[in-house]
């Protein structure tokens, strides 16, 4: 049975060893002391951070990191490619959706890659739309936005 638990400190080292195996899954480089830095310390720089667990291991995780007062960006929405197609991508797409609106966001920004196109599916499903870009993530080339206040 898979449980998701917001990130404590003691999860770090297992959720280290879960992005060594998953980022490589889907097609992205694990760079902790150059892109992917802000894992080193999780409750700086997110807001809101969930793992997935199935058993002791990491299997998932989800974060929401704020831009402005109005505004959040959904982070780190990564799956082990075995859980894929059992609802787990949106297990942890709802439970970010369902906080960002419990803490008054009227929309959720993200950034991914083209060739994520599952992912893409499960944000267009969720109500994302794409728009301009956002940020200056230089590996990205697709921006969405969900508007919650609709």
């Amino acid at each position: 049975m898979c449980t998701i638990q917001k990130y404590k400190r003691q999860y770090h080292d297992k959720l280290l060893q879960f992005l060594e195996i998953c980022l490589p899954q889907s097609g992205r480089d694990f760079e902790l002391n150059g892109r992917h830095k802000m894992y080193n310390d999780v409750s700086e720089y997110f807001e809101h951070f969930w793992c997935l667990f199935d058993g002791e291991g990491i299997i998932g995780t989800a974060a929401l990191k704020k831009l402005n007062s109005g505004q959040c960006e959904l982070k780190s929405l990564y799956l082990l490619e075995q859980y894929h197609k059992r609802g787990l991508g949106r297990l942890l797409l709802n439970t970010a959706i369902q906080e960002a609106k419990r803490n008054g966001y009227g929309e959720i920004y993200l950034d991914t890659l083209s060739s994520s196109k599952r992912a893409v599916h499960l944000y267009e499903k969720a109500g994302f739309e794409q728009t301009e870009r956002y940020n200056d993530n230089y590996t990205a080339d697709i921006f969405m936005v969900l508007n919650l206040d609709k």
